[in-house]
Order: C-alpha cells, then structure tokens, then sequence
C-alpha cells in the first residue's frame, strides 16, 4: 500500500524505546486514572440507601431532543445546498447532527419499554435497557463514531473525474504538461518560434502554449514530505488564464477592484512587494502559510522580495511552485530567461501527435511531456497512499473494537448475574434467557454500525460531489467484517449466562 507514496516495494521496519516507553506509559496512566474514577463511584454508591428507587430517564425530553436533532440535521443538509460556499461545513454539521438523532433514537426505543413487563411479553432483558439506556447507548456511540471517522478519511481521497479536464479544474483545461532541463528562448506561439521548431505545420496549427520560467527552489509538493520555506517560482503571463477561465481558488484575499486573483499578478508594487499564488495544498501543508502571509526570497540584486500570497488554487498541476507574473520576474529575475515549464492545448483527438512532436523537435533541450491529467493524478496518488494507510488501520482497529464488545458485554452479564437467576427461578429457560439477551445485542450492534454508515455518507456528500471516489468495496468489507466478528463476540459472551452457574447464586438467597 505503502508504494504511492514512497515509490518502493522495499520498506525496513523502524523500532525506538522512546515511543515505545512513551506508549506503555501513557497507557498506564490512562488505565489508572479510569480504575481510580470507576472505584471512586462504586465506592460511594455502596454508601447509598438500599430502599433508595431508581428514577427512570424521561421519554419525553429525550424524544424533544431527538427530534430537535432530526429537524436540525435536515435544516443543515437543505442548506449545504443552498449555499453552495458552506456546503462542505453545513454537510459535515448536518452529518453530526443525524448522528446525534440516530443514537437518540436507540434510546428512545429503550425508554420507551419501561412498561414491558406490563405488556406481557415478559422481555426483561429490553426492561433492564429501559432503566439503564447508557449500557445500550455507550457501546453504539464508539462503534458508529469509529464508522464515522473512517468514512469521513475515506471521503478525502482525490480521484481524476471529467471536472479535471475543463477550464476550471485542476489542469486549466489543458491537454499536455512539458517540462525541459534547458530554458526554450522562443515564444512557441510566434511565428518565429514555430518555424524555429517546426511548428508551422498545418496540422499543428490548432497546438497553442503557455510558457513559464522557472527560478530552481526546493521541491513544495506532496512529494516532498519535508517542511519548505524556499519553493521554486515560475513567471507566468496570466492573461490566457483570465481569458479561458482556467483553475479554481480554494482561498483569496478580499480585493473589491479585481475579482479574478489572476490580475494581481500583472501589478508591480512598490518597495519590492508583488503577488503570487500557490496550490492551496502547498500553502498549507507544504509551506504552513494562508493567503496573506508573504513569502520572502532574494532578488538577483541582492534586495529582499516580498511576495504576497493573494490566493490559493484548488488542487492543481502547479502544486510545488509559487506563480508569479512575467513581467516581475523578468524584473526580480533578469537572467532566468528561457522556459522550462510548458501548459499545452488543442484538439484532444491530436494529444499522441503533439505529444509525439514536441518529444521530438524540443529533444535538444531535454524535454519530458505527459498528459496534464496525468501530472495531475501523480499528486494525488501520494495523498491518497496515506489516506488509504490510515483507513486500513482504522478499519482493523474496528474490527478488534467489535470482538471487544464481548469483553463489555461479559462484564454486563456478570453484572446482572442474580436478574438471571431470578428469571430462571420464575420459569425461563437458559435457552429463552440467552435469546433475549441476543436479540437486543444486536440491535445495539447493527444499530451502532447503521448510524455511522448513515450519518457519515451524508457528510461526505460534497466531497462525492465533487469528484472523490469512496472505496464502496473496502468500506462494504469492513462493515460486513466488523458485523460477523460482532456477531461472533456476541454468541460468545452470551454463553456466559449458563444454568450451571446460576444456580448457586438461587441458593444462596
């Protein structure tokens, strides 16, 4: 899984006592101070009444809340699509809030038994849950926020769809990306440079470039996983970018004069200041900056740069770099003339045979061409590398958490040990006993995994919207594992209740 990422099927495993220590101590810690808390409660309740009566939870208000949570959940969903700008924030809210309803309604069920017994099916098992709903509400809670937080990493991952390919998707709309080692001094548009590389040809015509110089800096990113402080800057005309609509902004700064940030790039501001945009993902993991902030370089003069962050762009192939305008490089940059960094268009149904030419008539100045699609997809193939990493732990970390459910579940048997007695004396069979036990065990577990599922699709749902690909396939496997591995846990605990260990807690009452 590892290979997205680190470009190598070779991994050496790494062992220090220091996180080791710090792991076994810190789970010390924890396992103290609960044990501590727990005794601390058990103790004081000894010194309670024994006459004192248990005083139910209220059906009522916890039906109002359980509705307040439903209202609220589709109030938020409305709105993420409405405003279409908080539409990531108002899903997310709406998918917590049905979380919220979903478990409220596990409770619900329960507080509602409280007359089961005189209903006249006898299900004392369900009656228990209706005095203490915390015991059925709790072990749903972690395994449906443990759904929750998987799917939600799943819906990160970045996926190439038809929305990359149009002007305002992560390739601008443009066809092929071509880097050279050595600088081209011609401008490929122009009919000098065309006939200087053979571009003058008819079938060729349709091919239009978009050159940018490039200052070497340190590589910003996904590929680099290292902190930056110095990426590499390309000198870029924007105006085929205003003119075609080309990328999108994750973020910007407030300018009421120029709407398209692209414009800020052709101002040359005073005291060395000009503007400069990034993709969105190197400004915040690669250089941990926002749009704003400014980045400091030196100029081929000596003074110091002061490059003012106007934007972000939405994922794109100029991840790595920091775009500037042409003419402030040309200024800053005098002698980093030539252009190393190519964004080639026209006809999709000609992409082999530009790519095919331009391979061949700029052999001379090392240059490398690949769809821009794919220059794309190499970036996020890193991302998604730690995305799926972290949702396979997840997903075994799940699994284990529905075999622990049995562990729970015995401790709540031994708990209730003298209730079994008492119905086995009353005429239940073990056989009867166990049944009830069961069936309200997995409700609580399908329940439990029904609400993360539920609460979590909903949440993602911009992000599926939006392009991201959920992996349905491991996420089904993982539900369906963490199903058969409860239902196992369960089958197991309950043979705790056995006749043979009931009977002596008869007679010594």
């Amino acid at each position: 899984m590892w290979t997205g990422a680190v470009q190598t099927r070779t991994l050496t495993p790494g062992f220090s006592a220091v996180p080791f220590l710090a792991g076994f101590f810190a789970t010390v810690i924890i396992s103290v101070t609960l044990i501590t808390v727990r005794l601390r409660r058990y103790i004081a309740g000894l010194s309670t009444s024994a006459r004192m009566v248990h005083t139910p939870a209220s059906g009522r208000r916890n039906l109002l809340w359980e509705l307040i949570f439903f209202a609220s959940s589709i109030l938020s969903f409305i709105l993420s699509f409405v405003l279409s700008a908080w539409s990531l924030a108002l899903s997310f809210a709406g998918g917590i809030l049905l979380f919220g309803g979903l478990i409220l309604a596990l409770r619900q069920f329960y507080l509602r038994r409280q007359d089961g017994n005189k209903s006249g099916k006898g299900n004392y098992s369900r009656l228990f849950y209706s005095f203490y709903p915390s015991q059925a509400v709790t072990p749903a809670i972690f395994l449906a926020a443990g759904i929750f937080a998987v799917i939600i990493t799943s819906a990160n991952r970045q996926v190439v769809s038809d929305k990359m390919l149009l002007p305002a998707g992560g390739t601008g709309g443009y066809l092929l990306w071509a880097e050279s080692a050595i600088p081209v001094r011609y401008n490929l548009n122009s009919p000098e440079g065309r006939r200087e590389y053979g571009f003058d040809e008819e079938e060729l015509n349709s091919m239009s470039f978009v050159q940018a110089t490039r200052l070497s800096g340190d590589d910003a990113s996904c590929l680099n996983i290292s902190h930056v402080t110095a990426p590499a800057i390309l000198g870029i005309d924007p105006g085929p970018f205003i003119e075609r609509g080309s990328f999108s902004f994750a973020t910007r700064i407030r300018n009421e004069k120029k709407q398209n940030p692209w414009e800020h790039l052709n101002e040359t501001g005073s005291n060395n200041i000009i503007y400069g945009i990034a993709d969105q993902t190197v400004l915040q993991w690669g250089l941990k900056i926002k749009a704003g902030d400014t980045l400091k370089y030196a100029s081929e003069s000596g003074e110091m740069l002061n490059i003012v962050i106007c934007a972000g762009l939405q994922s794109s192939v100029f991840q790595g770099y920091i775009i500037i305008g042409e003419a402030n490089f040309e200024k800053y940059f005098p002698t980093s003339g030539g252009s190393s960094i190519f964004l080639i268009d026209g006809k999709r149904e000609l992409s082999e045979l530009y790519m095919t030419t331009i391979s061949d008539r700029l052999s001379g100045s090392g240059i490398s061409v690949e769809p821009a699609i794919q220059k794309l997809t190499s970036f996020f193939e890193v991302t998604n590398t730690y995305l799926e990493v972290f949702m396979m732990l997840g997903a075994f970390g799940l699994i284990l958490g529905a075999a622990g459910l049995g562990f729970v579940l015995k401790r709540n048997f031994n708990s209730r040990k003298r209730e079994f007695a008492l119905m086995l004396a009353s005429g239940y069979t073990t056989g009867r006993i166990r049944s009830m036990l069961l069936k309200d065990q997995f409700i609580i577990l399908f329940w439990g995994i029904f609400t993360g599922a539920a609460s979590a699709i909903p949440a993602t749902w911009p992000s599926v919207k939006h392009g991201t690909d959920l992996p349905w396939i491991l996420l089904s496997l993982m539900l369906l594992m963490m199903a058969i591995t409860g239902i196992a846990a369960l089958l197991i605990s309950v043979n705790q209740v056995d006749k043979s260990r009931l009977i002596p807690l008869l007679r010594k009452d």
